[in-house]
């Protein structure tokens, strides 16, 4: 599987992304970039990447980056997705993952996601995010 320069394996993705992965990641000065080569196990039924797997991959890059951005090992749990399918996504596409963060609150977090190839736009995501416990 061929990756770009710079990403090296994400660790400790957990048994469900290990399964739907690997997820890649390249970290830069204040920028996690994650990911993902489009295989053919990937598709629907129609030859693009199906959609469950691109909010799996939103909703995980969410979630690093909000983390990373948060000041506390506090546990938090996706609250509300919601993902928007700009185009679709092909096999051998390499898809990546540009977050912001909106807000790390006491009890929630708010963040946005795009999803990209070639630097075109694929996917729009939205996560609300809670601490859990």
């Amino acid at each position: 599987m061929d990756v770009p320069s710079g990403f090296v394996p994400y660790p400790n993705q957990g048994p469900f992304l290990e399964h739907v992965g690997p997820i890649h990641v390249r970290e830069g000065a204040n920028e996690l970039t994650l990911g993902l080569r489009v295989e053919d196990r990937h598709v629907n039924h129609r030859g693009t990447v199906q959609g469950g797997l691109l909010s799996t991959f939103a909703d995980f890059a969410l979630g690093r980056a909000i983390e990373q951005d948060a000041d506390d090992d506090k546990d938090r749990a996706t609250v509300s997705l919601t993902v928007d399918f700009l185009k679709p996504g092909q096999p051998g596409d390499w898809i990546e993952s540009r977050t912001r963060v909106d807000r790390v609150g006491g009890t929630l977090a708010f963040a946005d996601c795009s999803l990209t190839v070639e630097g075109n736009e694929i996917v729009r995501a939205r996560a609300v995010w809670v601490v859990a416990g």
